[in-house]
């Protein structure tokens, strides 16, 4: 550290201490303080900087008071002012060589002592503490502790979350530094507190991730693993601190801080980073199946031949079997297959996703083009077919990069079901099925809100107290089930309790009583359950922090729509529910129903397109002359004149003459009428312009293979709009 980065640190510690309360003790802001001012010393010594080093010593012990008399007064507070000004004013010295480098030694303490009165030492922060018995060994008073607890155990549920976003975007700095400042504060604190193992711990994976923050290291999965595991033994450390507070008498952890400390070392060597290939004889004699010796003979022989492979030398000389030797060569396969992984930034994965959509869109263009349709051209043929299917290969592969585990995303729901236990005073398990089940990168974090809601309302709503469980003859502890599998072009994610399930008359009751819906409607089980996604519907007895407001179920199936995803609900009384959420694969891709309306052409989702159908007059009617209804299979569905409702020129008036989609959303289905089908295609969607976000009925774009933009349909916009535009007729 030269002068310059020292001036630095002092202003970063003037700015955080204008975060510490006056008469409180705020732990972590005072560890980090601490912490700030043994580097400061400890730097100061490297600059043979005397004044700054015995004024940084005067600080500790000044603000080690404030902490010890709960908080400080006025007096204290200024005094540490002071002191900092002090500080900032030597350290502005030791940049002019040829001036002075302050005021005396003796004046500075002089100074600092009639403010703050006696006691300031003399020596360094570190020589203080041993000649105090550690600083904070002296304490009694275990509110301080207790703090600490609970502010170690916020810093480790941050690691936590942010270790993973380190892991999806390895080159992110902003990702190091949040995972720094919870370390090196969890440090300072417990360097204060005397909690030596502790802060030996944290100061390991501070200086690991410094490494990466000066590119001296970089993130890999062994990274990201040690870090995990020096995280968990953090919190075992903390825990088993609380426990001995709260009495129990055997409540030392079972962490290995030695093996963890060399496992740490070897990480920061790179030790245990990701390797070459081994060769064929070296892999022999890990496996104990020749001797080096045997090995150096073999290659001294292989020499002498080079047609002649070091594997068929070994068996020519009877030194492994051919077994042997073929399983060297499987496990030499699988290692160039590990060592063949790069990381790539993300940033270029998604251009190439992109360039591969223009070019899916290009190739679309050439296969529509009318020179092309009309030529006798075989061989042009067949070579446009063989380009069409390289580049859906190479469109499916590029889509796969952007594929990551959903295993990730589980892993923060099992932290959180188990915090909300606690929460709620239940016991709940949580078992995993397909968490390597993939999913689009994108979609990670825009799935995860949703997922989180319906979690809440499991343990909150479905899951019972202990004591009720068991009246019922259930397991004290409920089980909240996580299952991520395929299905056909989605990925379906199905979060089930074994709780109470869900009283349907319960709901429609509550329902009909806030004006939702019509007593008398005559749902179905399955229409009724549907209804706790309406805005304003709790059945919840009491608010508690988890859930019972009302929110939070209409907010996930609009999440779940914006992902162009559905959700059903099973629920057996008694026994459980269960929330079945399907995803398309990617975000950048749909399937989609080509339709044109006038000059117009409009894209509607595949997976929203129930039937196509040309009704007969006699199934159209009209409804108090204003509401048009199609019987649908003796259903009667409302009409939606896309021409008019989007204020087009259409081609056809009469839905006898027209298409008819029968398109589903929601609890909902309406016919939408159309002039004539296009055909089916993938496409890529684009984003809309900021004039258009807002468009109702629209979601987004898509360029066609003629060149022109269709705009992608959103049929619960849709429908909200003709119903708006039906009643404003009425009116």
């Amino acid at each position: 550290m030269d002068v310059d980065s020292l001036i630095h640190a002092i202003d970063a510690m003037a700015s955080d201490f204008l975060l510490l309360e006056r008469g409180t003790v705020d732990v972590p802001t005072a560890g980090r303080l601490l912490n700030q001012l043994e580097i400061i010393s400890g730097e100061a010594l490297k600059l043979d900087a005397e004044p700054m080093r015995r004024l940084s010593g005067g600080l500790v012990a000044l603000l080690e008071n404030v902490i010890m008399n709960g908080g400080g007064g006025e007096a204290d507070f200024t005094a540490l002012q002071k002191g900092i000004t002090l500080m900032q004013e030597v350290g502005s010295g030791l940049t002019k060589t040829d001036a002075p480098r302050g005021k005396d030694v003796g004046e500075f303490m002089s100074e600092i002592t009639q403010l703050a009165g006696d006691g300031f030492p003399e020596e360094t922060p570190s020589a203080a503490k041993e000649q105090e018995g550690g600083g904070a060994s002296g304490l009694q008073d275990e509110s301080l502790l207790r703090d600490f607890i609970v502010e170690g155990l916020e810093y480790i549920n941050e690691i936590e979350v942010n270790i993973l976003n380190l892991e999806q975007n390895p080159e992110d700095k902003d990702c190091v530094n949040s995972l720094f400042r919870p370390f090196h504060s969890i440090k300072g604190v417990a360097g204060f507190l005397n909690l030596d193992d502790i802060r030996e711990l944290a100061h390991r994976l501070e200086d690991l991730l410094d490494k990466i923050r000066k590119d001296e290291l970089s993130v890999n999965t062994d990274v990201i693993d040690v870090i995990l595991e020096g995280a968990d033994a953090l919190k075992a450390l903390i825990v088993s601190l609380q426990k001995k507070l709260e009495g129990h008498p055997s409540a030392d952890p079972e962490v290995d801080l030695e093996a963890l400390a060399a496992r740490i070392g070897d990480v920061e060597e790179g030790n245990h980073a990701e390797k070459g290939v081994k060769r064929l004889g070296e892999i022999l004699v890990e496996d104990g199946v020749i001797t080096r010796e045997t090995l150096t003979e073999c290659l001294d022989v292989a020499k002498e031949t080079p047609a002649k492979k070091i594997g068929e030398a070994l068996i020519a000389g009877g030194k492994a079997t051919p077994k042997q030797v073929s399983q060297a060569l499987r496990k030499q396969i699988s290692q160039a297959s590990e060592a063949a992984s790069i990381r790539v930034d993300t940033s270029k994965l998604d251009d190439l996703i992109d360039m591969v959509g223009e070019l899916v869109i290009t190739q679309t263009m050439i296969r529509q083009n009318p020179v092309l349709r009309e030529t006798a051209d075989e061989k042009l043929l067949r070579d446009i077919s063989q380009l069409g299917s390289i580049i859906s290969e190479l469109q499916r592969t590029s889509t796969s990069l952007r594929m990551i585990p959903i295993k990730q995303t589980f892993q923060k729901i099992t932290r959180l079901v188990r915090d909300l236990s606690k929460a709620t005073g239940k016991k709940v398990n949580v078992a995993m099925t397909g968490e390597e089940t993939e999913i689009d990168r994108n979609m990670v974090e825009e799935i995860y809100n949703p997922l989180v809601h319906m979690v809440r309302n499991a343990v909150d709503h479905g899951v019972e107290k202990p004591a009720e469980r068991m009246m019922a003859g259930k397991p004290e502890a409920g089980t909240i089930s996580l299952k991520a599998y395929h299905r056909g072009g989605t990925i379906v994610i199905e979060i089930a309790d074994d709780g109470k399930g869900l009283d349907a008359q319960k709901i429609l009751d509550k329902a009909v009583g806030n004006g939702l819906i019509e007593a008398g409607a005559g749902l179905t089980e399955q229409e009724i359950f549907r209804l706790i996604f309406l805005p304003g519907l709790s059945t919840a007895s009491t608010v508690s922090d988890v859930s019972g407001r009302g929110v939070g179920m209409d907010v996930v199936k609009k999440a779940i729509d914006k992902l162009r995803g559905k959700v059903d609900i099973q629920s057996v009384k008694g026994k459980g529910t269960t929330f079945i959420a399907s995803f398309p694969l990617t975000m950048a891709i749909i399937d989609g129903m080509i339709v044109r309306v006038g000059k117009e052409k409009y894209i509607v989702p595949t997976s929203a397109v129930r039937l196509l159908l040309r009704p007969d007059r006699s199934e159209c009617s009209t409804v108090a002359q204003k509401a048009e209804m199609v019987n649908v299979r003796g259903t009667l569905m409302p009409l939606i004149r896309l021409h008019e409702l989007f204020g087009i020129d259409g081609e056809r008036k009469k839905p006898w003459e027209s298409i008819v989609m029968v398109v589903d959303s929601d609890n909902r289905s309406k016919c939408v009428m159309v002039d004539e089908i296009l055909g089916k295609e993938e496409v890529v969607i684009k984003g809309l312009g900021d004039g258009m976000k807002k468009a109702k009925g629209v979601s987004s774009g898509a360029i066609l293979g003629d060149g022109n933009i269709g705009l992608i349909l959103d049929p619960e916009g849709l429908f909200d709009l003709s119903e708006t535009a039906m009643g404003a007729k009425r009116r």
